[in-house]
């Protein structure tokens, strides 16, 4: 008698253990339960199982509308405007353009081009030194040199108003080499 409820005993943990144990392949019964509920919703592999493969179009594959909805060009555009300011800043008692100053006057030329229909303003403006005929006589050179580079960049003369502030509307009120770096400029405001 006890050798065989030893005997039953081990035929039961047999039998639990076969129906605890893992198929050798899984997925390999269509209705086996371990498959169906180990398997997300949306994940499997064709759209009769909630998957829907969207292949990348042209566009996107391109790098356009990527995060923003901003085409690529665009991003790069708002990452220039950065580097190239709409002021270009001169030496003291000078008009002419450097590189960079050059580059500036390229970029806006572009936007220009680009936009037929705008028009742009340069302003003139000087530092505080000098008399007030001398500094209007400098911030209209400085604003020519500004117009003179954007025309030979292709912008067309009648686009381009050059204006002379002289010292009246300085960048910084103070009186120091600081300031008045920042005064001797040409804004381009285009508008």
């Amino acid at each position: 008698m006890h050798t065989l409820q030893k005997l039953f005993s081990i035929a039961a943990i047999s039998l639990l253990a076969a129906c605890s144990s893992t198929p050798d392949k899984a997925g390999s019964g269509m209705n086996d339960p371990e498959v169906t509920t180990d398997t997300a919703p949306g994940v499997g592999g064709d759209s009769a199982n909630g998957v829907e493969v969207i292949p990348a179009s042209g566009s996107q594959a391109g790098g356009e509308n990527l995060g923003t909805g901003q085409s690529l060009d665009e991003m790069k555009m708002v990452d220039v405007d950065s580097i190239y300011p709409p002021i270009i800043y001169f030496k003291y008692d000078q008009y002419d353009l450097d590189d960079k100053a050059t580059d500036i006057v390229r970029y806006h030329a572009d936007i220009l081009m680009a936009n037929p229909k705008q028009k742009v303003v340069l302003k003139g403006h000087t530092d505080e030194r000098g008399t007030p005929e001398y500094n209007l006589a400098l911030g209209e050179k400085r604003a020519q040199a500004v117009a003179q580079a954007m025309m030979l960049f292709g912008v067309q003369q009648e686009r381009i108003e050059v204006v002379s502030f002289g010292e009246e509307q300085p960048e910084d009120v103070q009186s120091n080499e600081i300031a008045w770096q920042k005064n001797r400029r040409v804004e381009i405001v285009i508008k």
